[in-house]
């Protein structure tokens, strides 16, 4: 009787398949978080919304295997602050989630090659083009990544650097002795000024500034707009300090390899994607948010006013800095080949039709 049944339900099994009546996958329900320390206001972690997650949806469905992912989104700081970006993803608290890697020189030091060769280029969208193959073909960036548990997805970054400040700066002269806030990265920008960096991020400048514990920022007008740091600095002195790649989104090792292959190469088509948009995004919105911060900031009690550096000051900043790169590729010289990394990325920009001010790779 057992053979009978068994024989019988092989056999309806293969008149359903004929039919086009079953799957060959059941389906599966993966769930995961997506998180980031900063708010979707701003447009690296607002594209995490609008296009990374519903983009692995539809990439997902069309996979017709019935997997479908139950996201769980946390933006803003409601699951950790911008001091834990990378342990939060890296330990599991979260499956996704935004790798603020200028906040983390002491466990992705080779991942700041781009803090240190400031004045490149200010068109995101090329440094991020680097970054994503330098970060998939540097076996040492690679590696970083690796150590720390982590799937890299994709790079993020940020539109050129200017100057918010509480009192008006004309000359690169005008820095000695004020107190501007940087993520602890780009302090070395300071060094040569006499300027005092204070550690920091868009969440902390307006209080910081207001409060007198720094008078004023190195930042990005994309950042500064949302956050209406404007109020309480509102002199922008634009210099083009340089847009910076800044880290990524990245996924927790374990989570990444807990999903079946076909939906890992989607997680990782798509982080390229989001990549490619943000770069393009930041270039769009750049100009419209310097302008917007004039204008919102015209009627204030110290409107805001605009004004370039003086002429020739920008290559006096920039020459005047010690060689950052090549103290940066001394100290990391036990820990793989920062040197290369330096070449390399300097070597990828020109190729792409930048023109730094600067050739910090020539004189490592």
């Amino acid at each position: 009787m057992m053979k009978k049944r068994t024989f019988m339900a092989v056999a309806l099994a293969t008149a359903l398949m004929g039919a086009g009546l079953t799957t060959a996958h059941a389906d599966q329900t993966f769930k995961l978080t997506i998180a980031s320390s900063h708010p979707t206001t701003l447009p690296w972690v607002g594209l995490m919304s609008t296009l990374f997650v519903p983009e692995v949806n539809k990439r997902v469905t069309a996979l017709n295997k019935g997997y479908e992912i139950e996201w769980r989104e946390a933006y803003g700081g409601q699951l950790y602050k911008m001091n834990a970006t990378l342990t939060s993803v890296g330990s599991g608290i979260v499956d996704i989630g935004w790798v603020f890697a200028n906040l983390e020189s002491s466990k992705m030091p080779l991942a700041q090659f781009a803090t240190v060769t400031p004045f490149a280029t200010g068109d995101v969208r090329t440094i991020l083009e680097v970054a994503n193959e330098m970060n998939e073909n540097v076996p040492a960036l690679k590696a970083e990544w690796d150590r720390n548990n982590l799937v890299f997805l994709g790079a993020s970054g940020v539109d050129t650097y200017h100057l918010f400040t509480k009192t008006p700066i004309s000359t690169y002269a005008d820095l000695a002795g004020m107190k501007l806030s940087a993520p602890g990265a780009l302090a070395t920008w300071l060094r040569g000024s006499d300027a005092v960096a204070v550690d920091g991020s868009l969440t902390s400048y307006y209080t910081d500034i207001q409060t007198g514990v720094s008078e004023g920022t190195i930042s990005i007008s994309t950042g500064i707009l949302p956050n209406k740091i404007y109020e309480v600095a509102p002199y922008v002195t634009t210099v083009d300090i340089g847009a910076l790649y800044n880290g990524g989104v990245a996924m927790n090792k374990d989570s990444f390899n807990a999903l079946p292959p076909e939906v890992q190469k989607i997680i990782k088509d798509v982080g390229l994607e989001y990549s490619k948009t943000l770069g393009n995004t930041l270039m769009q919105d750049y100009e419209a948010a310097l302008k917007s911060i004039e204008t919102q900031g015209a009627n204030q009690s110290v409107p805001v006013k605009v004004a370039p550096l003086a002429p020739g000051e920008r290559e006096k900043w920039a020459n005047t800095m010690p060689n950052i790169a090549a103290d940066w590729v001394e100290t990391n010289a036990s820990r793989g080949p920062a040197a290369q990394i330096v070449q390399t990325y300097m070597e990828e920009l020109r190729k792409r039709g930048a023109e730094p001010l600067r050739d910090w790779d020539k004189d490592l």
